[in-house]
């Protein structure tokens, strides 16, 4: 009986359905024929050591991971959500893929990523054709464990995502560092056990600096930041969260507004750095898009009078267009953040502006069932996008309503137009107006009971014009028929002439006789006829 060799490729095909339920649970969706595609053919073309029939070692699926996430024309986006997949199986690996991830000697599982200042100690296993490993020539002594929620902390480099390639592992054991102030939040105690850290504070990605020669300095750097506790945490962007705002929300070319909606949303909640700034612009908008957003933002720098300035030191020192050395940490560089973020949300705005079209805000019309507010918001969001002009400004208030009443819905427009006194009608009184007209119209079910009963009442209606129609042409049909049978009666009675008495004849009109005896009747007629003899059997007299 032959036998056959299991890797990683062929074990998440015979696994597949759940391999879907966990990209399903991730937020993305992965094609059976593209995860072959990309595990044997696009991923070992970037020579990162990625064997064709896959592997679970998270220090190549990061590395693989980093070209995936490359901003611009290098980055392969179509690629994410089957190597996030591949990241997940590898740091949360379900029970069908334990042989191919290797274990270390102890009493506690060895964490899915090794610190950066020791190297991977793999422990020996029996030798097996399904689950090779490889057999190190010595076993050194054993690195204190790190805890679990902080194993990957320290391979991430102090820059944004898409994230760079983990440094290589040290070989010597780290050291402690002396002062209390100085050790990292990963690092541990005395006694082997973990130092206390603030809540969420593996969240924070921290670099280790040389201060010296016997001491180390841990630094750290601050990115998208939310204060917990009186202390200013990181929240990094995710990869399926950058994808699904991508593939999910229209472009900016297509829909400005909507885009600029969830990125404003975006910059209010998640409070990005520069860094994260550029890499949510990087992702959902494209190369031209970006030209035209920094432009706009630009020229909508204030100045010291809180106008805008033309000044390019001060466009400089508020909107830079290279990195900035900005302290979170201090009020100071916040503040620095938060007017950035806020005049790239006016570059947004601005950018999103079309030329200027009159007809495309004339084209906007109040729907059946849109209620008025929403229909002005239409129409001001109109405004601002085909028109150069605020249309909240006093200035402007005009055109815009007379757009809002000539453009709404019949019924409400014929209420507005009726009412006295138009020109001392604010706008916010005229959406007062047509509400009033919209909550008084009918219900869809009184619409059709409505119905029901028009069409009723017409039928109605047409039955009597027919029964009444029929009426006529029966009379007409009874008349004619007594006036044929009158007429038919007439002409008999002239037929018979005139009447004669009881002892006149009718045919002399002398009295005296009657027709059968009168004597003028047989000379007119011609002579008489011989009576036939009868034959008689009786004897005659």
């Amino acid at each position: 009986m032959g036998q056959t060799v299991t890797t990683p490729l062929s074990l998440t095909l015979d696994h597949w359905k759940e391999v879907a339920g966990r990209a399903h649970n991730l937020s993305v969706e992965v094609r059976r024929r593209r995860w072959v595609t990309f595990c044997s053919s696009e991923w070992p073309a970037f020579n990162v050591g990625w064997p064709r029939n896959g592997t679970f070692n998270i220090d190549i699926i990061l590395q693989v991971k980093a070209l995936v996430f490359q901003p611009g024309p290098n980055g392969h986006l179509d690629q994410v959500p089957y190597i996030i997949v591949w990241e997940d199986l590898a740091k949360n690996p379900p029970p069908w893929i334990n042989c191919f991830i290797p274990s270390q000697g102890g009493p506690g599982p060895r964490p899915s990523l090794p610190p950066c200042h020791t190297p991977p100690i793999p422990r020996p296993s029996s030798p097996s054709t399904l689950c090779p490993l490889k057999f190190p020539e010595s076993k050194p002594k054993e690195p204190p464990v790190l805890p679990g929620d902080q194993d990957s902390l320290l391979l991430l480099d102090s820059s944004p995502p898409p994230y760079a390639q983990p440094p290589t592992p040290r070989s010597e054991a780290p050291t402690s560092p002396s002062a209390p102030s100085a050790p990292s939040p990963d690092s541990t105690g005395a006694e082997g056990q973990p130092l206390a850290s603030p809540p969420l504070a593996s969240r924070l990605r921290f670099r280790r600096e040389r201060g010296g020669e016997s001491e180390d300095v841990w630094t750290s750097q601050a990115f998208p930041l939310r204060s917990v506790g009186g202390q200013m945490q990181y929240w990094p962007f995710s990869a399926s969260d950058l994808y699904n705002w991508k593939t999910h929300n229209p472009s900016f070319s297509q829909d400005p507004q909507a885009l600029t909606g969830l990125i404003e949303s975006i910059l209010l909640t998640h409070q990005p750095t520069w860094d994260d700034c550029q890499q949510l612009l990087q992702t959902l908008l494209t190369t031209e898009e970006r030209q035209r957003v920094y432009l706009e933002a630009r020229k909508n720098v204030p100045g010291a009078d809180g106008r805008p300035t033309q000044l390019p030191n001060e466009i400089e020192d508020v909107f830079p267009l290279v990195r900035p050395t900005w302290d979170y940490d201090t009020v100071a560089g916040r503040e620095r953040l938060r007017l950035y973020r806020q005049v790239l949300l006016a570059g947004l705005k601005g950018a999103g502006r079309r030329p200027t079209n009159l007809a495309k805000v004339r084209a906007i019309v109040q729907g059946k069932e849109e209620t008025p507010a929403g229909f002005l918001e239409r129409l001001i969001e109109g405004y601002r996008m085909y028109t150069p002009f605020d249309p909240l400004a006093e200035d402007r208030q005009p055109d815009v309503i007379m757009s809002f009443i000539g453009q709404s819905a019949s019924d409400i427009r014929n209420k507005l137009q009726r009412l006295e006194g138009l020109q001392g009608y604010t706008l916010q009184d005229l959406v007062k107006e047509a509400e009033k007209v919209f909550n008084k119209r009918e219900t869809l079910e009184e619409r059709e009971e409505r119905i029901r009963k028009e069409q009723e009442e017409r039928e109605d209606k047409r039955d009597k014009r027919r029964n009444k129609e029929l009426t006529r042409i029966l009379a007409t049909v009874v008349q004619g028929s007594g006036q044929s049978k009158s007429g038919q009666s007439r002409d008999l009675g002239d037929k018979r002439g005139p009447r004669v008495e009881r002892d006149q004849c009718a045919y002399c009109k002398e009295k005296g006789h009657w027709v059968k005896d009168c004597p003028r009747k047989g000379q007119t007629q011609g002579p008489k006829k011989k009576p036939i003899p009868v034959l008689s059997l009786e004897d005659e007299d």
